[in-house]
């Protein structure tokens, strides 16, 4: 599962709305498909596995396995521009609106969790949801491990997060609107994620 804040909403989309143009549906696909999943969101995110050696598939037909196991989500059901654009969103609100996600964490019960946003594992940490986070995932195993990557000397430097849940693994990334955050620095994080995407029941490709 990759899950996101909530859904982009490019000045573009917000013109058309205004304007009353109605925007076809896309058929569903698998989530590296970019003939129909074309957002700048899932961009950045194949870029990020690319520079981690994980080559997914682009195009309808060449998909195998590996390709199929990933499907990405949003924690919420709100669209913005930004992840603060019309309200604040923080932990607070997305405790608040954490039945959707977690439901859905139920249903599908991925091994893997790779959360695009740092507030998203401070959410899935908090007090107020534990005990329904811990029905679905079992016992809190303490606090994620935080680690960052490589950075020159006066830039910014972001950090990834690993927590391991009795049923499933959690990655945390930064955003991809993150301020100074560059591709360089996302490589750096090679050797620690991407033993943890292809190992276990994630199958190579076929």
């Amino acid at each position: 599962m990759i899950c996101g804040i909530n859904f982009g909403y490019s000045k573009e989309d917000e013109v058309k709305e205004a304007l009353g143009v109605q925007q076809p549906i896309e058929s569903p696909s698998f989530f590296s498909d970019s003939t129909v999943n074309r957002t700048d969101f899932a961009h950045e995110i194949r870029k990020w596995l690319n520079l981690w050696d994980i080559d997914l598939a682009q195009e309808p037909g060449e998909e195998g396995p590996l390709e199929k196991s990933f499907f990405q989500t949003n924690w919420d059901n709100s669209q913005t521009r930004s992840t603060d654009s019309d309200f604040k969103i923080n932990t607070s609100y997305l405790v608040e609106n954490s039945a959707g996600f977690l439901s859905l964490l139920e249903e599908r019960k991925p091994r893997l969790v790779i959360f695009v946003g740092v507030l998203l594992i401070e959410a899935l940490n908090d007090i107020r949801i534990r005990e329904r986070v811990e029905s679905i995932l079992g016992e809190r195993p303490g606090n994620a491990l935080s680690i960052t990557g490589d950075a020159p000397p006066g830039k910014r430097k972001f950090k990834i997060m690993l927590q391991k849940f009795p049923k499933a693994q959690i990655i945390s990334l930064p955003h991809p609107q993150a301020r100074g955050l560059r591709d360089e620095y996302m490589k750096s994080f090679r050797d620690v994620v991407k033993p943890l995407i292809l190992k276990g029941d994630i199958p190579t490709r076929a």
